[in-house]
């Protein structure tokens, strides 16, 4: 049987993304808040990672996290969800192409299960919800899983918090570029995890562990938990490496500029090919923050 299937599903879906093979500890602490500080810049910025939905009961923010955050002049996330446009045209981007509906893609027993799930949570099934994308079921699935009736979210905080401080916020790419990630992974794997999703009683375990692990603040722990889901052997470099490539000389530039405090999805931190390895093979002291 393969592993993670909730752990997949949830991390394309809140793009918190890892990547292939197994590269050691290098985080040298268990934390989420790291200080970027260096010589040319004109204040210390900060990066930390999130998991991007959590039961609220399960959801911690501490004096060091917000210290830092109202600190700081600018935010970025990886998509900024202050921003309407960007919020509508990701709306559009969930749903498949003309409408069409992918019921029918489903092997029976996935479609049966999905359907049945969601009819059960929701009040409707796969004849309405079949017009989305499987990331997008990934989502409504994923909420109903969890075991809580409140769910939260590290950005969505940010954004409020954003707002009520009056701090500008940007985001490191765009709703069009992550949805166009789910498009160069065949359709039939994603309807798979996704079913598995529903049928796989370990699926919720898998999640716990992660969850356990954030709490922890242990990166290099989910990070290894992670690496387990098949998938990501085959797609670890579309998305994880590449984007962490490609966000370097982003975070760069508004760190040169200003504090800027950055979050992304945790997993992207740990690894040699992680943002805390990479800022510092760019001459950036990275250090935790506990």
């Amino acid at each position: 049987m393969k592993k993670n299937h909730l752990l997949f599903a949830m991390l394309l879906l809140f793009n918190l993304s890892f990547s292939i093979g197994c590269w050691g500890q290098i985080s040298d602490g268990r934390s989420l808040l790291w200080k970027i500080s260096g010589d040319k810049l004109p204040a210390d910025s900060y990066l930390f990672g999130t998991i991007h939905i959590i039961c609220q009961d399960q959801f911690k923010m501490d004096e060091r996290i917000l210290k830092a955050f109202e600190s700081s002049e600018k935010i970025a996330l990886e998509l900024n969800l202050s921003d309407q446009n960007e919020l509508m045209a990701m709306q559009k981007l969930s749903m498949n192409e003309n409408f069409s509906n992918i019921q029918d893609e489903f092997e029976e027993e996935d479609r049966e299960a999905i359907d049945a799930f969601l009819t059960e949570h929701y009040g409707i099934g796969l004849q309405q919800f079949g017009i989305f994308k499987p990331f997008a079921l990934s989502s409504l699935i994923l909420v109903k899983l969890l075991p809580c009736e409140e769910v939260g979210s590290y950005e969505l905080f940010f954004v409020e918090k954003a707002k009520e401080k009056s701090i500008p916020m940007m985001g490191l790419e765009s709703g069009d570029f992550q949805a166009g990630l789910f498009d160069q992974i065949p359709l039939q794997q994603q309807l798979v995890d996704l079913g598995r999703m529903v049928t796989d009683p370990e699926s919720l375990k898998e999640f716990e562990e992660l969850v356990k692990a954030y709490l922890d603040e242990d990166i290099d722990r989910l990070y290894a938990l992670i690496t387990e889901a098949d998938l990501f052997v085959e797609y670890g470099d579309l998305l994880l490496v590449e984007r962490n490539k490609n966000w370097i000389p982003i975070i760069e530039s508004l760190i040169m500029e200003q504090s800027t405090f950055i979050a992304v999805g945790s997993g992207h931190l740990a690894s040699e090919v992680g943002i805390i390895q990479l800022l510092r093979n760019a001459g950036y002291s990275v250090e935790p923050i506990k």
